[in-house]
């Protein structure tokens, strides 16, 4: 088996050097690029078992989302496992379809020190909980104690698409979402893109279907049917809808054009969250993107500062863009 005194020999470092490098501690870059040359070369295996009992550590963090059929989710897990395999640690993944018991069991993984860390998207009562010490990194949610909360700049996104409307002359449009309504930071898109149209002298209203954080073929239906409720004498009452996701902007545009609406020439759409087609393709939706891979590095940095008992911000807020991608004029 290979040791860590044979990848040192075979580098030309000393035994400490590697250990740094191992540990993700500042290194000479040429040292660095050396003990990593070695690693690979030798197929030098870290024992993390023998190295979290010494630290009393797992080397482990859980990511919490409600789902990952939501592209957003799956991005911002596939980022956040990036992220963290950089730095020494394994990354499991706990899908709770919003399920209350379930969020609860994985946050007693964490409370039962087994895993360092958690990251969370959730939605449910699980305040009483958490504790003020807990290593956790919650993401748009706020909670009572002083947890950490990173998240993009709803405000901003919701300004962003008021502002694109009323530049391109949009005169009556409409937000619509489902989605939980704790307190967090998503609301905030919605109040200000209201707030933001109607200081613009655009009339503006918002539509909510539901609590429900993942868009199912129900509410699709109900989101559909209330686009075909809008037409009034031969024309739609609105000229520009804004939506809580790009999935949701996706079937409005789908349902809108089966209609025999014209988009963007007759209503303009804008969504949330800025995804790609297959991560690396075009937009297909025009949208307020949010910096994910800079949300994925943010929160495994201040999660990391939590488990090493370092100070943190409690609140980290991302910049937003708006970006083309066709349904907007």
């Amino acid at each position: 088996m290979v040791t860590i005194k044979d990848v040192a020999a075979d580098a030309g470092v000393s035994v400490g050097t590697v250990s740094k490098v191992l540990n993700n501690m500042y290194v000479k870059a040429d040292n660095r690029r050396r003990v990593e040359e070695s690693i690979h070369r030798l197929g030098y295996q870290v024992n993390t078992y023998a190295r979290g009992l010494k630290a009393q550590q797992t080397f482990t963090a859980a990511i919490i989302v409600p789902d990952l059929i939501n592209p957003f989710f799956a991005l911002l897990v596939n980022y956040v496992e990036q992220v963290l395999a950089a730095v020494g640690y394994k990354l499991l993944v706990c899908n709770s379809h919003c399920n209350e018991d379930r969020e609860l069991a994985y946050i007693n993984m964490a409370k039962q020190n087994k895993v360092d860390g958690l990251i969370a998207v959730t939605y449910s009562n699980t305040d009483e909980y958490l504790e003020a010490d807990m290593p956790l990194v919650s993401i748009d949610r706020h909670f009572k104690h002083q947890i950490c909360c990173v998240s993009s700049d709803n405000e901003m996104g919701g300004r962003l698409a008021a502002q694109k409307f009323i530049d391109t002359g949009c005169k009556n449009v409409i937000y619509i979402r489902n989605g939980s309504n704790v307190e967090g930071e998503t609301l905030k898109r919605g109040k200000a893109f209201v707030d933001t149209c109607e200081q613009g002298g655009v009339e503006a209203t918002r539509m909510d279907f539901g609590e429900e954080t993942t868009l199912s073929k129900q509410q699709m239906n109900k989101i559909n049917s209330f686009l075909e409720q809008c037409v009034k004498g031969g024309s739609f009452l609105y000229d520009g809808i804004f939506t809580s996701s790009d999935v949701h902007a996706i079937v409005v545009e789908k349902q809108l054009t089966a209609m025999g609406i014209r988009v963007p020439e007759d209503v303009q759409i804008i969504g949330y969250d800025g995804l790609r087609i297959l991560n690396v393709g075009d937009y297909p939706v025009s949208s307020i993107a949010q910096p994910v891979k800079e949300m994925a590095v943010i929160c495994v940095d201040t999660l990391i500062k939590l488990i090493e008992k370092k100070p943190v911000e409690r609140r980290i807020i991302l910049p937003v863009t708006f970006v083309e991608g066709g349904t907007t004029r």
